[in-house]
């Protein structure tokens, strides 16, 4: 792996703050057009990093055929395509943005109060939809292929699950060459205790899953350390 993944957890939490900021925003407002062109082009980012920071990974291309094919059945994700490339490259925003096909519509929601604070007209089925929703949804389905992508390559991508016997076993590496990458003398692998598995405490000096607030928030779901089970 030649970047750090950190870069797809900076970009997943990018995504998070502009669609806070969005839903904060007022209607029709500037605000809102610039939150929800920021929010795009964040939340497309995660993939394009995601890509860019595991393609060198065994197994990672055949997984994330099967994540993409995911996406394109999602409801809405393949519409945020069109969006970003709308706000990119013309600088069109859809958001608020009601022709007259769909005045009557908006104005018979704004006077019964079903309307949302913002809009936008769905490209398939042309009826206005939600845009706080949909960039939640969507946001949502992004959130669940990093959290896939986690798992699945999860001595590759966390720190914990990396320094793992598991992990160092399968590249062919030992404990003395774990606490060499941990920037220790190899030689103070001879000191570990006997009688425990040192393994543990390696693994423990490293940070846990850095956005597991944000798989809990959004999946209800977190990644466990590699001997959580065992405290």
């Amino acid at each position: 792996m030649t970047r750090s993944f950190g870069l797809v957890e900076e970009k997943l939490r990018e995504a998070e703050y502009f669609f806070d900021l969005l839903s904060k925003t007022s209607r029709h407002s500037q605000e809102s057009e610039y939150c929800f062109s920021a929010f795009v082009s964040a939340a497309r980012s995660v993939t394009f990093a995601l890509q860019a920071c595991l393609h060198e990974v065994d197994g990672f291309k055949d997984w994330y055929i099967t994540a993409q094919e995911a996406l394109k059945h999602d409801a809405l994700a393949p519409h945020f395509v069109d969006f970003r490339n709308k706000s990119q490259k013309t600088g069109e925003n859809p958001i608020g943005q009601v022709g007259h096909a769909h005045l009557r519509q908006y104005l018979a929601a704004q006077f019964d109060g079903t309307a949302p604070t913002h809009v936008l007209v769905h490209p398939r089925s042309e009826q206005l939809i939600d845009a706080v929703g949909a960039c939640d949804s969507y946001l949502t389905s992004v959130t669940q292929v990093v959290y896939d992508c986690y798992v699945k390559f999860r001595t590759i991508v966390d720190p914990q699950w990396y320094f793992t016997q598991e992990a160092f076993q399968t590249s062919g590496k030992t404990f003395a060459d774990a606490v060499q990458e941990m920037g220790y003398p190899a030689s103070w692998a001879g000191a570990a205790p006997l009688d425990e598995d040192p393994w543990p405490l390696l693994s423990s000096l490293n940070p846990s899953c850095a956005i597991n607030d944000l798989f809990q928030a959004r999946l209800g779901k977190t990644v466990a350390g590699p001997y959580d089970h065992k405290a």
